[in-house]
């Protein structure tokens, strides 16, 4: 599973487990989210990814949520394999997506500023 579907899957589940201990319908946290019911359901769809940090701070901030995002380091049995990959390979086009793999293993992927 890619990182931003775990996160929303999360993040989802979260929102509708405090949801169901308040009683809360989807009007009522449209309500106070002051957003939609299609937003509200996309929100709580686990497979949809298209959500904004606002969208995720205004439906904690609702619901009294805290939040919290780490980037952990991937296991180094996963970057030992990339770098073996990258050292044996010839292809250009093929080490360069290796080296990306690997530093995105190590460091974690970066934010892309147009979704941050």
């Amino acid at each position: 599973m890619n990182a931003a579907l775990e996160l929303k899957k999360t993040l989802a589940t979260a929102i509708r487990h405090r949801m169901e201990t308040e009683r809360l319908s989807v009007t009522e946290f449209a309500q106070k989210t002051k957003t939609g019911r299609s937003a509200v359901r996309r929100i709580l769809d686990g497979d949809n990814t298209a959500i904004t940090l606002k969208t995720i701070g205004k439906a904690v901030d609702a619901l009294d949520l805290k939040i919290s995002l780490s980037v952990k380091q991937a296991p180094l049995s996963r970057l030992r394999k990339i770098a073996q990959r990258l050292a044996a390979t010839e292809d250009a086009n093929q080490a360069a997506k290796l080296k990306k793999q690997f530093l995105e293993g190590y460091y974690g992927r970066p934010v892309n500023k147009a979704h941050a």
